[in-house]
């Protein structure tokens, strides 16, 4: 379940900024929706033409929400991600964040997130995210949630302490690469608590691949989504004392 408003709010903040190159005009915009969607939509000047005889906004961020929300699911998804492949490199961090909004689905977690943005507040923020997900008994969201959440942190915590030419973006891959830090600067820590890491990294990784194809029941799926918000929080705030 995507949250709409927020996915449009983010979009608009990145494709709203005059005088760069990311900046959406109105007929830029009207012109993508008829390249990616319905290329039978009104032009710009009839479609502004045709708010104002209706005494609709003609205000750019209420007629921008208000094509994309006249379109079904698969249509926002296909014209957001447009957008983000051309301009989203303006800024990267929106941008994941945005692709993260939009719920896995057919784009997958990124875990390109500077360490500057992970702090208590970052973390907090997921958590509410979740929180939402599950109050609305969507737990399989929760719990990718709970994926990107992780992956985002421990993609931040290896930039930000392992300075390197390239980055995995593989959960698994980036847990070990967070253990093999902690292990070299804090050798007096019980490797036991160290592994924990790896542990959970597989168990957010496990749950998340095999939510859907297992059917879980819905208060199995409540439990394993809360366990899942849980390990989460506990590990991000035990690293965030490394950051």
């Amino acid at each position: 379940m995507v949250n709409w408003t927020v996915v449009f709010d983010r979009l608009f903040a990145l494709i709203n900024k005059k005088g760069e190159p990311s900046y959406f005009s109105g007929p830029r915009y009207i012109k993508r929706v008829q390249e990616e969607i319905d290329p039978y939509f009104l032009d710009y000047t009839d479609y502004l033409k045709e708010r104002a005889a209706s005494n609709e906004s003609t205000t750019r961020k209420h007629y921008y929400r208000d094509i994309l929300f006249g379109f079904d699911e698969g249509s926002r998804l296909k014209l957001v991600e447009s957008i983000l492949k051309e301009v989203g490199d303006s800024d990267p961090t929106l941008a994941v964040e945005i692709r993260k909004l939009m719920g896995g689905g057919t784009i997958a977690p990124s875990a390109s997130v500077p360490a500057s943005v992970w702090n208590a507040t970052q973390l907090n923020d997921w958590l509410s995210k979740i929180d939402e997900a599950i109050k609305d008994s969507d737990y399989e969201r929760a719990v990718t949630l709970s994926y990107s959440c992780l992956e985002g942190f421990f993609g931040a915590f290896v930039r930000a302490k392992s300075p390197q030419t390239s980055y995995s973006n593989e959960i698994i891959v980036l847990s070990k690469e967070v253990r093999y830090y902690l292990k070299s600067v804090n050798r007096e820590y019980p490797n036991e608590v160290l592994n924990l890491i790896g542990h959970v990294a597989h168990a957010v990784d496990k749950a998340r691949n095999r939510f859907s194809e297992s059917h879980f029941g819905e208060e199995a799926g409540l439990w394993l989504a809360t366990y899942m918000r849980d390990l989460v929080n506990t590990q991000i705030r035990l690293l965030l004392h490394f950051m």
